[in-house]
C-alpha cells in the first residue's frame, strides 16, 4: 500500500513491514490485504495505491483508490495557534481486490 508518492506499508508471506511509523499511519493491513486506517480525519484525503503479487511474483493487481474524508470543525475555539486534525465519525474502510476487481467499503461506526 501508498499513499501518493509514499509506500506504508507491505504484507509478504503473511508478515507486516511498515515504511512510515505506525503511530503515525494509524494503520494495518488485515491479512486479506485490507487496509484500515483508524482514527480517520481529513488530513488522511489523497491518492492510495495497492499492488498484490502472486507467490511467483506475477501481479495480479495494481489499484489505485482516491479517497476523500469529510467532517466539520467541532466548536473548539483555539486560544493560541495550534494545528489539529478535525475528528470525524468512526469509520470503518475495508478495500479487498477479487478477481482484479478492487472493492472498497466504508461504513460509519454508531
Amino acid at each position: 500500500w501508498s499513499r501518493g508518492n509514499e509506500r506504508i506499508l507491505q504484507i509478504k508471506d503473511k508478515k507486516i513491514n511498515y515504511y512510515v511509523e505506525k503511530v503515525r499511519c494509524r494503520c494495518k493491513v488485515l491479512l486479506n490485504g485490507t487496509l484500515r486506517i483508524e482514527q480517520l480525519v481529513k488530513e488522511d484525503s489523497g491518492i492510495y495505491k495497492v499492488t498484490a503479487y502472486d507467490k511467483n511474483g506475477k501481479l495480479k493487481a495494481d489499484e489505485t483508490i482516491v479517497l476523500i474524508v469529510l467532517g466539520e470543525r467541532n466548536n473548539i475555539r483555539p486560544v493560541s495557534p495550534i494545528s489539529f486534525s478535525e475528528p470525524v465519525p468512526q469509520p470503518i474502510l475495508n478495500a479487498e481486490c477479487i478477481n482484479k476487481t478492487l472493492h472498497v467499503k466504508c461504513a460509519v461506526k454508531t
